[in-house]
């Protein structure tokens, strides 16, 4: 896979908010979102400044970007790191267009989560 885009999203990262909402943790709520961000912006300057990626959107717990030549072991080292980062793990679809990407995503949570998953899996059947 030469060019692709890479569709990213924080496994039960809500979850997580919502449950430190409903004990009244703000502390933790604060820590929590400071922790995941920061380590969201490591992943998009990571993407940017060593692939040459391309954001097209990042906010909150999901990022799309295209990138130019990056194999999927790249990509899967980016997620442990990540995972180490923020005490959260990702899942992570890849595809040619932002379409494939988004269904691969879909594969990546619904088969467990915190994996990286590619279109083409899903035409292989």
């Amino acid at each position: 896979m030469n060019e692709i885009y890479l569709a990213v999203d924080g496994d039960d990262v809500g979850h997580q908010l919502e449950y430190l909402m409903l004990i009244n943790e703000c502390k933790a709520i604060t820590k929590f979102s400071k922790t995941f961000q920061n380590a969201m912006s490591w992943l998009e300057d990571k993407l940017v400044n060593d692939f040459s990626a391309t954001i097209i959107f990042s906010g909150g717990d999901n990022l799309l970007a295209y990138l130019n030549d990056c194999p999927m072991e790249l990509i899967e080292v980016l997620r442990i790191e990540f995972a180490e980062r923020s005490n959260r793990t990702l899942s992570v679809g890849l595809g040619e267009n932002p379409m494939q990407a988004y269904f691969a995503l879909k594969l990546a949570k619904t088969s467990g989560k915190n994996c990286v998953r590619q279109f083409k899996e899903l035409m292989n059947g």
